[in-house]
């Protein structure tokens, strides 16, 4: 339904209503007219550098930029006219003229908007006499090469770097038709390796060390999947050829991410084809390690399992999960335990700690936890502990994100002098390992803290009880106790606040919630709980115990001292 501020134009005689401050290029783009250009990128500030989105406007006495043009009432607005159709190709034509035409090696070839332009445009000649301009490629690092010749100064990558990245390692050299794209690093980038600059690029100025000179776009098979490292959970493309991943990106824009990867993201894949990765279980026979078949492999332990139950029972066998194998593996790995076996011994590698998040909510927490989308739309965010920029990347973009499009406010408590601090409204800096007795004071509890500490503290929690819709990002700092201070401190809050935990694997959350903890059941459902352990027992067939089991830590001292018999390691 439309808003009664919503404005009303004409494109291409055509009526269309969008909201106040709503630029004529994503106007025209809603309507499914596409209006060049190479400059304006959604989310990053305007350039107007390129002047390949000129339009006509009705009454305006000359072409304007669409992606500078803010839409108005009853504006009169023309893509395609001749006159429009001739200035975008003269643009082409100044664009190209230093431009080579290297498109049969350039990596960009076949995926190029300059290409796709020129052909679009028909800039098939030119007036320029002289010579074109000739530098030599440069190898800024190990993952970016610079062309200058191929370079048409639309200054996205400056502004992702500085603007979406808060780096800052690309910047502007030299004036006019003489300016170049300079690193940081007078000749070579000090930077995170993040590659949004690469990704970014319209032609091929900027191209990638790990898939340069492999293969081209259509010899490629396109995957969608969900990334292997962090838990953010970013949705990666996969470029593939004859069964060997040559790159990744997002360029499609269809994951909740859109077009953000981080460096592990980008890069991170050379593991699948990596020489050491084994490709055959191997079984210790005659003390030797040996390769083996899978069906081989798998009667093999459960033959050594077997045996150890027999001799030594249920409790002698511990089983620690993973957090980067998917829900339903999880799943299964509690039952095997729980229901083939009979031993709460389970456990994974945590970080967050979901499972106290999840108490302290209760009823509220589908509600009252974060999404992606939430964090970006908050009015402020206060963060916790661990360093988003390393750890959760695409939190750490979010956050920036919300602050440069919607004035978002950052309050952060923090032992180390983090990245963000740089961003943050509030900063204040505890003792190592401090961050729990922050939570405590700022929730009304005793707690041993540094006057300097508790000064600054009264000035964020002042700050924060002029908030609304805040959302309470924290670390692993944050367990038990300290988790539930926090929730009864964001309680006090006006408005909607939500919660977000930050693990460190790919799937952190679906271990938890999947019931890879000694003393919870899928769910959280504690193991205390008669008619959830009789909801799953009748589900998988078997009677459950109800005594919590060790945990990783307890499972490994009770290997060393011999107590535990066989440990299953997923």
């Amino acid at each position: 339904m439309a808003d009664s501020k919503d404005v009303t134009l004409k494109i291409d005689d055509r009526d269309v209503t969008v909201p106040p401050g709503t630029l004529v290029i994503e106007a025209a783009r809603r309507m499914g007219i596409e209006v060049p250009s190479f400059c304006y990128y959604p989310g990053l500030s305007l350039q107007a550098a390129c002047r390949m989105c000129l339009v006509e406007v009705e009454k305006a006495p000359k072409l304007q930029t669409a992606c500078t043009l803010v839409a108005m009432p009853g504006m009169v607005v023309r893509t395609n006219t001749e006159q429009v159709h001739q200035a975008r190709k003269a643009m082409l034509e100044f664009l190209l003229a230093n431009h080579p035409l290297d498109c049969p090696v350039c990596d960009k070839g076949g995926e190029c908007e300059l290409q796709d332009m020129a052909f679009t445009y028909g800039a098939d000649k030119s007036r320029f006499a002289e010579e074109k301009r000739h530098q030599p490629e440069r190898k800024w690092s190990e993952a970016v090469y610079y062309d200058a010749p191929r370079c048409i100064l639309c200054f996205r990558c400056v502004r992702v770097c500085d603007e979406g990245m808060d780096v800052k390692a690309l910047g502007v050299g030299q004036r006019g038709s003489q300016s170049v794209i300079i690193p940081n690093g007078e000749d070579h980038l000090d930077c995170e390796e993040c590659g949004m600059c690469i990704d970014i690029c319209p032609v091929g100025a900027l191209t990638s060390g790990t898939y340069r000179y492999k293969t081209r776009p259509w010899e490629m098979k396109y995957v969608s999947t969900v990334c292997t490292h962090c838990s953010n959970g970013c949705k990666t493309t996969l470029s593939v050829r004859n069964n060997e991943i040559l790159r990744a990106n997002n360029r499609d824009l269809s994951g909740f991410n859109k077009d953000f990867l981080c460096v592990k993201g980008r890069f991170g894949f050379d593991f699948t084809s990596h020489p050491e990765r084994l490709k055959l279980p191997l079984v210790r026979r005659n003390g030797q390690l040996e390769p083996s078949s899978w069906e081989d492999a798998i009667a093999e332990a459960s033959r050594r399992l077997a045996e150890v139950h027999k001799a030594s029972g249920a409790d002698s066998i511990g089983f620690i999960g993973s957090n980067r194998t998917t829900n339903e593996e999880n799943y299964l790995l509690g039952r095997i335990a729980r229901a083939s076996i009979g031993t709460n011994n389970i456990d994974h590698h945590r970080t967050a700690d979901y499972p106290s998040l999840i108490a302290a909510l209760g009823e509220k927490a589908a509600a009252a936890t974060a999404t992606m989308t939430q964090l970006y739309e908050a009015d402020a965010v206060l963060l916790i502990g661990d360093d988003p920029t390393e750890q959760n990347p695409l939190v750490a973009w979010q956050i920036r994100a919300a602050i440069r499009h919607r004035g978002s406010r950052l309050y952060v408590i923090n032992a180390k002098s983090i990245k963000l601090r740089r961003k943050a409204k509030e900063f204040v800096e505890v003792p190592q390992g401090g961050e729990a007795a922050a939570v405590r004071w700022l929730s009304g509890s005793d707690a041993t803290l540094d006057q300097r500490v508790t000064e600054r503290l009264s000035a964020l929690k002042s700050a924060l009880e002029k908030e609304n819709n805040v959302v309470i990002v924290f670390g692993a700092e944050l367990t038990g106790a300290a988790v539930r201070d926090l929730v009864k401190f964001g309680a006090s809050l006006p408005g909607q606040t939500r919660y977000m935990a930050l693990g460190d694997y790919a799937n952190s959350r679906g271990a938890s919630d999947m019931g890879l903890l000694p003393h919870l059941l899928p769910g959280y459902a504690p193991l205390a709980d008669v008619k959830a352990r009789e909801k799953f027992g009748k589900v998988w067939g078997a009677k459950l115990m109800d005594k919590p089991g060790l945990d990783a830590r307890g499972m490994l001292a009770a290997a060393i001292s011999g107590t535990l018999r066989a440990l299953y390691v997923v």
